[in-house]
């Protein structure tokens, strides 16, 4: 019994050392940001852009740097559906009434690590929309300045999330199933990752 319990002892300090030390880092003034939603029907596209008010005053995350490796916890973004204008109150009904806003009144974009590569940085992204999650891998580049900013383009498909497309016209007017999300994501970041 006494060797089990040293044995447990042992293990438990492995699992211990082998936990990544995180640094706490806190993100100001998004309101600087842009996000926008495209899309494309069969006749025209349509544009989505996000209001960066409804963006928290301040953010804290956490990060762990291991080399090529930023791992990160609670780096989550909430897109409030009713922050997005789509030019006009029918779309942005359409575009609400498509996202299942009434139940699922948010998108989030939660990035979960960095990867730094040949070319820069590649994403790791856990996108929740209209109540399914998917993981995405995306490249992005991350520009210093005054403001730090997080630039990317996610494409995903809607059917990827059991979304009804809305039809129009009689079902002559149909948006595709592959929209964009484009995110230039600035702020103020108080370290150096």
């Amino acid at each position: 019994m006494k060797a089990f319990l040293n044995l447990l002892f042992v293990l438990s300090g492995f699992v211990l050392l082998g936990q990544p030390n995180f640094g706490e880092a806190t993100i100001s003034k998004l309101q600087n940001s842009t996000l926008r939603v495209s899309g494309e029907t069969n006749v025209t596209g349509f544009s989505c852009v996000f209001d960066p008010t409804y963006f928290e005053p301040q953010k804290k995350i956490a990060y762990c740097d291991q080399g090529d490796l930023i791992l990160l916890r609670n780096a989550t973004l909430k897109l409030n559906l009713d922050g997005f204008n789509c030019g006009g109150k029918a779309i942005n009904k359409d575009f609400r009434a498509m996202l299942e806003a009434e139940d699922y009144p948010e998108i989030i974009l939660n990035f979960k690590q960095f990867n730094r590569v040949e070319r820069g940085y590649e994403a790791l992204v856990n996108i929740a929309l209209a109540g399914q999650q998917h993981t995405y891998t995306i490249p992005v580049e991350i520009v210093q300045g005054d403001l730090k900013h997080l630039k990317g383009i996610l494409k995903l498909t809607l059917s990827d999330y059991d979304l009804e497309l809305p039809k129009k016209l009689f079902g002559l007017l149909k948006i595709k199933e592959v929209i964009a999300i484009e995110f230039d994501i600035a702020g103020i970041l108080n370290t150096a990752f």
